[in-house]
């Protein structure tokens, strides 16, 4: 959904005139179900007014959908504040951006660990897990926070934290959306310092043999690597290869890097280019934040079948952009305070992006599942994730069983009226 995006009216009369009533000066009803919030009060008012009239709720923005019927959405973009601390943390507002966020850090010799983009919000971050390009290196963005701020279904503003309600401060980490709109965040800071990264590019016709030399090399990196191996095929034109790097280690300078880390894979197959070099962790998060309607598998090992399998899911006539994902690292550790985030376990991860329209949708949810047909028990038993943009990322999409009961009786409690149901990770009912 794009702010362009005309919607239906579904409020009714006496709850629009209640919600312009409420808001603050600079706050705005939009298309009838839009909210634009300028502070917080503004959020505890949507949130209780939703209740009360028994209007469905989301938050605007990647992987957040409006869905059908009665619903408002609450746009947070204007909670916009940034504050960092010399001490090593930082407290932003949920409409801020990593990209925001590491720009202000750097004034204080500072860096945030960022989600997957640096277009990404840091509270869908949070919410949606946030494996970010040095996850391998540090572990996860949500496992740097020390307090989420948000107003819960039942209209309350909390502050959580690992101390005070430590079950909601672990549940909103990766638990998605279900447990309230966030506010602000509070999380740890790294010490600034030289990174390196890009990607390197090849011609279509060497997908396969880099495909096979990066699965080789790829197992050998050290923690202190990320990578990932990405096909994409535009509506017309050749598909496009291409390997995403990023270091976190020790090294005099970037020839150091490339020279030692990456000789094996462009001695492969000479690339077409590449975009290797000194970077923040913002300039890591090189992805844009995918508009398209994606499925995503997680596997233990990638076999020659599912290799040739994976080759196979960029021909045709279908756009999309497959990613193969290196994980394990520091993803695989025990967190000091746990997450709602699961199957920190797998090694691989494979993301399916196509088009929004229908048929785009049905034919990316086949490739998806044609996938895991092939990989079998590769995938440990861990079932696709269909219908998510951007967020939540991708160990999050598929909760076991036992976290998505934990969340659920979370949300029952924080949530009583059902405003924000259906928003949990794997139930598709708020889609």
């Amino acid at each position: 959904m794009t702010s362009g995006t005309v919607l239906p009216p579904v409020l009714a009369p006496d709850l629009s005139e209640a919600l312009r009533s409420r808001l603050s000066p600079g706050a705005a009803l939009q298309e009838d179900r839009v909210v634009r919030v300028a502070e917080v009060p503004d959020v505890v008012a949507t949130v209780r007014l939703a209740g009360r009239h028994g209007v469905g709720l989301a938050v605007r923005g990647p992987g957040r959908s409006c869905g059908g019927g009665r619903r408002l959405l609450v746009d947070t973009a204007a909670l916009a504040q940034v504050s960092v601390s010399p001490a090593g943390w930082a407290r932003v507002g949920a409409g801020v951006r990593w990209r925001d966020l590491a720009g202000r850090a750097a004034g204080h010799s500072l860096t945030p660990l960022t989600g997957a983009s640096a277009a990404e919000r840091v509270a869908d971050t949070v919410t949606g897990g946030g494996v970010g390009p040095l996850a391998r290196t540090y572990g996860l963005a949500g496992d740097r926070v020390r307090a989420v701020e948000l107003v819960t279904g039942d209209g309350a503003l909390r502050r959580v934290t690992a101390v005070d309600e430590p079950e909601l401060f672990w549940g909103v980490r990766g638990g998605g959306a279900a447990l309230g709109v966030v506010t602000a965040v509070e999380l740890d800071l790294l010490a600034a310092g030289p990174r390196y990264g890009g990607q390197l590019r090849w011609a279509a016709s060497d997908a396969a043999r880099v495909l096979d030399a990066w699965r080789a090399w790829s197992a050998t990196l050290p923690a202190q690597a990320g990578t990932s191996f990405l096909l994409s095929r535009p509506g017309q034109g050749e598909c496009g290869v291409a390997v995403r790097f990023a270091w976190a280690g020790d090294t005099d300078d970037g020839v150091g890097v490339l020279d030692g880390l990456l000789r094996p894979l462009a001695g492969t197959a000479r690339p077409l280019d590449s975009e290797i070099a000194p970077r923040g962790p913002a300039g890591l998060a090189t992805r844009e934040q995918e508009t398209g309607t994606g499925s995503s598998l997680l596997l233990d090992r990638l076999t020659d079948a599912a290799a040739g399998a994976l080759l196979g899911t960029v021909q045709g006539t279908w756009p999309r952009t497959v990613e193969l994902r290196l994980l394990g690292g520091a993803l695989a550790w025990v967190p000091e305070q746990p997450s709602a985030v699961c199957h920190r376990g797998a090694r691989l991860a494979v993301r399916v992006v196509g088009g929004t329209g229908a048929e785009d949708r049905a034919a990316t949810r086949a490739c998806a599942e044609e996938l895991a047909a092939v990989l079998g028990d590769a995938l440990g038993g861990r079932a696709p994730a269909h219908g998510f943009d951007a967020v939540p990322d991708v160990l999050a999409r598929t909760p076991t069983a036992a976290v998505r009961d934990r969340l659920a009786a979370l949300a029952a409690t924080a949530d009583p009226h059902r405003v924000l149901e259906g928003a949990l990770p794997g139930d598709r009912r708020g889609r």
